[in-house]
């Protein structure tokens, strides 16, 4: 069996050719050419993989990725490819959301060493990670920027407005009984598993949580890694959603919390000013409430929700890394948790 994190990329392409042809009898050959493993990621070990398959006497080329379940070196405390398959597949069917064409789902361990599918490979850009300093969007002009900055925000209220009926399986009825409350005792338990002790200040803003907790709790679809970075871009516009690792049905308030944060964790978290083109806090949530057709409610818990649950990723990524972590007292952080609470 393969190991996830230590693959042969040789290995792993000879074991796609056979799994391949099975998945896949009316080909008459199907040949793999070297793979490649873009950089970055932290959780799905991502592959591209560009078949040549010949059937009925035409040969043809396809683009796909892999993406394979992270095991040991886990980032996420339940990195299931399952359910990353399942969302997009669900969303594709729907067809208001774009996302890529899921092709197959893999749960036997003894190909790759982990659950995986494959997916149609999009065209497009991805935003740097740092988004306010290199790549598409510091490429672009101001008006461009606002162009793909709307239709990003498009794609993500198209999200929200889905009916949450078809992605039950991302319900944990015997943890709350809304999809928010069952999100925060997802988090919960995270805090435990995730081997890092929690500084004074995440301490405080659980407490602050529960304390805040908001009075309107809906059950919705949430996208879990609702950023920029997480989308891809073509001729100005969002063709693609990807991502899905942390999926719930916490409602639209999560993402657009995580949002917020993340783009002042990348700007103003980070010392680096904020491109024109790209709207403030304020203008992000009229522009979203246009697009989703109702008001974003609680604002002000959910960026701390989300603050506090990137404390505990970050944190857990260190540890990973072997980064001293620190009691965290005097981290960006603890001061962004510190001010969003005093309001």
């Amino acid at each position: 069996m393969l190991q996830v994190n230590q693959q042969d990329l040789n290995q792993v392409r000879e074991a796609m050719c056979h799994w391949l042809r099975q998945k896949m009898p009316e080909a008459d050959a199907i040949d793999i050419p070297p793979l490649h493993a873009p950089a970055g990621g932290g959780s799905s070990q991502t592959i591209f993989l560009s078949p040549v398959i010949q059937q009925d006497g035409k040969r043809r080329e396809e683009h796909w990725v892999l993406r394979i379940q992270a095991t040991g070196h886990q980032i996420y405390q339940d990195p299931a490819v399952e359910r990353q398959y399942l969302v997009m597949q669900a969303l594709g069917q729907i067809g208001e959301v774009p996302v890529p064409r899921v092709l197959w789902y893999e749960p036997d361990t003894s190909i790759l060493g982990a659950p995986f599918y494959v997916m149609a490979r999009v065209q497009g850009q991805v935003p740097d990670a740092f988004y306010h300093n290199a790549g598409l969007f510091a490429d672009a002009t101001a008006a461009e920027r606002e162009q793909l900055w709307l239709s990003a925000v498009q794609a993500l209220a198209a999200i929200h407005r889905t009916d949450p009926s078809p992605f039950q399986f991302l319900a944990h009825p015997a943890l709350g009984p809304t999809g928010l409350e069952q999100e925060i005792a997802v988090w919960d338990a995270y805090r435990d598993w995730c081997g890092v002790p929690q500084t004074p200040m995440q301490q405080r803003a659980r407490l602050w949580l529960e304390d805040h907790l908001p009075s309107e709790r809906p059950t919705g679809l949430a996208w879990g890694d609702a950023r920029l970075p997480n989308m891809l871009f073509q001729h100005g516009r969002c063709v693609a959603v990807i991502d899905w690792e942390t999926a719930s049905l916490a409602g639209a308030e999560t993402d657009l919390g995580w949002w917020l944060f993340f783009d002042w964790y990348i700007a103003e978290g980070s010392g680096n000013p904020r491109l024109p083109g790209i709207p403030d806090a304020a203008e992000f949530i009229r522009s979203w409430e246009y697009f989703a057709g109702r008001k974003a409610q609680n604002m002000a818990w959910h960026e701390v929700f989300a603050t506090w649950r990137f404390s505990m990723i970050s944190r857990r990524a260190r540890l990973l890394a072997g980064y001293p972590l620190g009691d965290g007292a005097d981290d960006p952080l603890s001061r962004r948790l510190a001010m969003l609470m005093e309001g």
